[in-house]
């Protein structure tokens, strides 16, 4: 049984092959969850994301991304879209 940290990592690397700025974050802060979370951290739009998650996981469906939270740039102060950070409670 793979591990959602290793799912998000492979996703974030297929996102990144796809041109997306990508990584995981395993303890990602969001001001409503008690305590850090899991997640993937991208600029891709929501529907690259599940594709991503589906392509690596033996199991897509029990991580996919079932919440999301816009985060600041990867470099501050320079071009770049926003990012999202999507995680599965």
């Amino acid at each position: 049984m793979e591990d959602r940290a290793t799912v998000y990592a492979n996703a974030a690397g297929l996102l990144a092959r796809l041109g997306y700025a990508a990584r995981m974050e395993p303890g990602h802060r969001v001001a409503w969850e008690p305590r850090p979370v899991t997640a993937l951290v991208t600029d891709a739009p929501p529907v690259v994301v599940g594709y991503a998650v589906a392509m690596v996981a033996e199991d897509p469906e029990q991580h996919l991304p079932e919440a999301s939270a816009k985060v600041g740039r990867a470099a501050p102060g320079k071009a770049g879209d926003p990012q999202t950070a999507w995680w599965a409670d």
